[in-house]
Protein backbone atom coordinates (compact mmCIF):
# COMPACT_ATOMS: atom_id res chain seq x y z
CA UNK A 1 0.00 0.00 0.00
CA UNK A 2 1.48 3.66 -0.87
CA UNK A 3 2.20 5.99 1.71
CA UNK A 4 -0.11 8.90 2.13
CA UNK A 5 2.56 11.07 2.19
CA UNK A 6 3.65 10.01 -0.94
CA UNK A 7 0.04 10.75 -2.54
CA UNK A 8 -0.43 13.62 -1.04
CA UNK A 9 2.82 15.11 -2.85
CA UNK A 10 2.39 13.85 -5.94
CA UNK A 11 -1.16 15.23 -6.22
CA UNK A 12 0.42 18.95 -4.82
CA UNK A 13 2.83 18.48 -7.50
CA UNK A 14 0.57 17.74 -10.42
CA UNK A 15 -1.56 20.65 -9.21
CA UNK A 16 1.28 23.08 -8.86
CA UNK A 17 2.57 21.65 -12.43
CA UNK A 18 -1.02 22.93 -14.01
CA UNK A 19 -0.77 26.18 -12.46
CA UNK A 20 2.87 27.14 -13.66
CA UNK A 21 1.93 26.28 -16.99
CA UNK A 22 -1.42 28.59 -16.59
CA UNK A 23 0.54 31.63 -14.88
CA UNK A 24 3.72 30.79 -17.80
CA UNK A 25 1.17 31.08 -20.38
CA UNK A 26 -0.54 34.25 -18.43
CA UNK A 27 2.82 35.92 -18.69
CA UNK A 28 3.09 34.99 -22.23
CA UNK A 29 -0.16 36.69 -23.07
CA UNK A 30 -0.25 39.52 -21.00
CA UNK A 31 3.52 39.94 -22.55
CA UNK A 32 2.17 40.07 -25.89
CA UNK A 33 -0.37 42.69 -24.58
CA UNK A 34 1.26 45.24 -23.06
CA UNK A 35 3.54 44.89 -26.79
CA UNK A 36 0.39 45.68 -29.02
CA UNK A 37 -0.91 48.15 -26.22
CA UNK A 38 1.91 49.68 -25.25
CA UNK A 39 0.29 49.43 -21.80
CA UNK A 40 2.59 49.50 -18.54
CA UNK A 41 -0.31 48.04 -16.62
CA UNK A 42 -0.17 44.82 -18.73
CA UNK A 43 3.97 44.75 -18.22
CA UNK A 44 2.71 44.78 -14.21
CA UNK A 45 0.52 42.16 -14.79
CA UNK A 46 2.78 39.54 -16.60
CA UNK A 47 5.40 40.45 -14.02
CA UNK A 48 3.19 39.36 -11.52
CA UNK A 49 2.31 36.15 -13.06
CA UNK A 50 6.32 35.45 -13.92
CA UNK A 51 7.01 36.04 -10.03
CA UNK A 52 3.40 34.05 -8.91
CA UNK A 53 5.13 31.31 -11.46
CA UNK A 54 8.62 31.51 -9.47
CA UNK A 55 6.61 30.73 -6.37
CA UNK A 56 4.92 27.87 -7.74
CA UNK A 57 8.17 26.16 -9.11
CA UNK A 58 9.76 26.97 -5.44
CA UNK A 59 7.00 25.41 -4.02
CA UNK A 60 7.19 22.20 -6.74
CA UNK A 61 11.05 21.70 -5.84
CA UNK A 62 10.19 21.95 -2.16
CA UNK A 63 6.99 19.58 -2.54
CA UNK A 64 8.98 16.45 -4.22
CA UNK A 65 12.09 17.90 -2.18
CA UNK A 66 14.22 17.96 -5.56
CA UNK A 67 17.79 18.47 -5.53
CA UNK A 68 21.33 18.46 -7.46
CA UNK A 69 20.54 18.78 -11.22
CA UNK A 70 16.67 18.51 -10.72
CA UNK A 71 17.21 21.96 -9.23
CA UNK A 72 19.29 23.27 -12.75
CA UNK A 73 16.37 21.74 -14.27
CA UNK A 74 14.11 23.91 -12.83
CA UNK A 75 15.85 27.11 -12.72
CA UNK A 76 16.45 26.50 -16.86
CA UNK A 77 12.59 25.85 -16.91
CA UNK A 78 12.20 29.84 -15.42
CA UNK A 79 14.99 31.08 -18.11
CA UNK A 80 13.16 29.77 -20.82
CA UNK A 81 9.75 30.57 -19.36
CA UNK A 82 11.01 34.37 -18.89
CA UNK A 83 13.25 34.41 -22.27
CA UNK A 84 10.24 32.42 -24.84
CA UNK A 85 7.81 34.88 -25.17
CA UNK A 86 10.79 38.19 -25.54
CA UNK A 87 12.00 36.19 -28.41
CA UNK A 88 8.44 34.88 -29.63
CA UNK A 89 7.89 38.93 -29.75
CA UNK A 90 10.74 40.13 -31.29
CA UNK A 91 10.52 37.25 -34.39
CA UNK A 92 6.71 38.45 -34.53
CA UNK A 93 8.09 42.17 -34.96
CA UNK A 94 10.64 41.16 -37.72
CA UNK A 95 7.76 38.77 -39.35
CA UNK A 96 5.18 41.64 -39.28
CA UNK A 97 7.61 44.44 -39.51
CA UNK A 98 8.05 47.55 -36.18
CA UNK A 99 3.81 48.58 -37.44
CA UNK A 100 2.58 45.27 -35.43
CA UNK A 101 4.05 47.18 -32.29
CA UNK A 102 1.37 50.72 -32.62
CA UNK A 103 0.22 52.28 -29.43
CA UNK A 104 -3.35 53.40 -29.51
CA UNK A 105 -1.64 56.96 -30.42
CA UNK A 106 -1.11 55.64 -33.94
CA UNK A 107 -4.54 55.30 -34.29
CA UNK A 108 -5.29 58.72 -34.95
CA UNK A 109 -3.30 58.78 -38.10
CA UNK A 110 -6.26 57.49 -40.84
CA UNK A 111 -3.28 56.67 -42.83
CA UNK A 112 -1.17 54.89 -40.58
CA UNK A 113 -0.86 50.99 -41.26
CA UNK A 114 -3.32 48.97 -39.17
CA UNK A 115 -1.63 46.89 -35.71
CA UNK A 116 -1.57 43.47 -36.06
CA UNK A 117 -4.72 43.00 -34.11
CA UNK A 118 -6.58 44.92 -36.54
CA UNK A 119 -4.85 43.00 -39.37
CA UNK A 120 -6.22 39.68 -37.54
CA UNK A 121 -9.42 40.60 -36.85
CA UNK A 122 -9.92 42.32 -40.85
CA UNK A 123 -8.71 38.68 -41.72
CA UNK A 124 -10.87 36.54 -39.84
CA UNK A 125 -14.05 38.69 -41.02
Amino acid sequence: MVDPEVIHRVAGAALLGGVMVLFGAGYAIFHALAGLTGSRRMVGISLLCYALLCGCAVAFSALLKLAGWWLALMGLLLIGYFIAPRFIWRLSLALHGESAQSPASDRADPSAEPSLVETEVSRHE
